[in-house]
């Protein structure tokens, strides 16, 4: 007995009426009927007392009616269920990130669209660069956020957005009220910046920077993490070139100072697997882009 068998079986039972229940399943009395019959046949069980005046529900066609109802619901519950599914409108995605990414828009657009999709669950997980390539392609992340470009043979590499680079400096420090420089003023101070290891291209970028204003950068320290180098730049050990929205979420005593000729810029990358089937996935990218 399938759900259309059970369709039949209710419409009956609430009509108590072969001819009304007919008219409402769209079809002639003598289908309905043979139906029925071969409901009770598969059931063992008569379902209905019938006369010439009257269709009854028996005890056994009551209690199956209880039962059906039910299942009817829990299918129609199901189907609902996995229609919205299909349309990434529930779901989960499990999220990757490197460090850096959590200093930029992102966690804001994150949240937007968790608020637009309160049946969608993020999960986040926070890896180096390589690892989450390798968590990506093993299938145990969905999606990653990045702040440099990798080696993506098999992922869906799409670019969310570019910020520039700002100069970082001690609030002390006497370029620290100026409304804006340029590169080639800080030739003789002293840098803090992220280990090429950790930052590849945040850190590429920066001493090409440093080239295109006719100089080579003195590095007093390379970091691994960014409050690291914050930290180190508001006691004075030094200065830095960052990415422009570091500075959300951060109440340090440095100065932020946009740069004139700053012509590289610092990408934020989703990476997901090309044959990732996910439709809360493609749902995500549709929002961030």
């Amino acid at each position: 007995m399938d759900l259309r068998h059970l369709n039949y079986f209710l419409v009956l039972a609430e009509e108590l009426h072969f001819g009304r229940a007919a008219e409402r399943l769209n079809i002639s009395q003598p289908p309905l009927t043979r139906m029925i019959q071969q409901i009770e046949s598969d059931l063992g069980v008569v379902l209905f007392e019938r006369n010439k005046r009257s269709v009854k529900l028996t005890p056994a066609g009551t209690e199956l009616w209880k039962d059906a109802k039910q299942m009817v619901l829990q299918m129609q519950t199901l189907k609902k269920r996995l229609a919205t599914h299909g349309q990434g409108l529930t779901g989960s995605i499990r999220v990757g990130y490197v460090g850096a990414v959590m200093h930029s828009d992102l966690p804001t657009q994150l949240a937007g669209f968790s608020q637009d999709n309160p049946d969608v669950q993020l999960h986040f997980e926070e890896y180096p660069n390589q690892n989450l390539l390798y968590e990506l392609n093993n299938g145990t992340l969905d999606a990653a956020f990045v702040r440099t470009w990798l080696p993506t043979e098999n992922l869906q590499e799409d670019l969310l957005w570019s910020e520039p680079f700002v100069a970082v400096l001690p609030a002390h420090h006497p370029l620290a009220d100026r409304a804006s420089l340029r590169v080639e003023e800080l030739e003789q101070e002293k840098f803090i910046t992220f280990t090429r290891e950790c930052g590849p291209t945040i850190f590429d970028s920066f001493v090409a920077l440093c080239a295109k204003a006719g100089f080579s950068p003195q590095i007093l320290h390379h970091a691994s993490q960014l409050n690291s180098v914050l930290r180190l730049v508001e006691s004075g050990f030094g200065v830095s070139l960052l990415p422009q929205r570091i500075q959300n979420g951060y109440n340090l005593k440095v100065a932020y100072v946009p740069l004139e000729d700053a012509t590289e810029s610092i990408p934020l990358l989703m990476l997901t697997r090309k044959e990732n089937p996910n439709p809360t996935l493609h749902k995500l990218k549709l929002h961030l882009k």
